[in-house]
């Protein structure tokens, strides 16, 4: 998990988002067609570093957060979590 620090004045709290996410969820929120991202991959052109774990491919989240925003991040894990 990785913990996202709520505000100074403790009116924002504390979350939590995965480390990693699908790289269908990435594609999602660097605003990419799943077929895109996958093709990109493939090619080692992601706009993010991908992992490639066997058959399974993952994005850090925190590359998400430096190429999107935490909130587009935030916002589509909420609705695709």
């Amino acid at each position: 998990m990785l913990t996202v620090r709520g505000d100074d004045s403790g009116t924002t709290p504390d979350y939590e988002l995965p480390a990693s996410v699908s790289l269908d969820q990435a594609s999602a929120i660097l605003g990419l067609p799943p077929a895109d991202g996958l093709r990109l991959a493939g090619l080692g052109a992601y706009p993010v570093p991908v992992l490639d774990l066997g058959s399974t491919r993952r994005v850090g989240t925190a590359h998400l957060i430096r190429a999107a925003g935490l909130d587009k991040v935030r916002e589509v894990l909420r609705t695709k979590g």
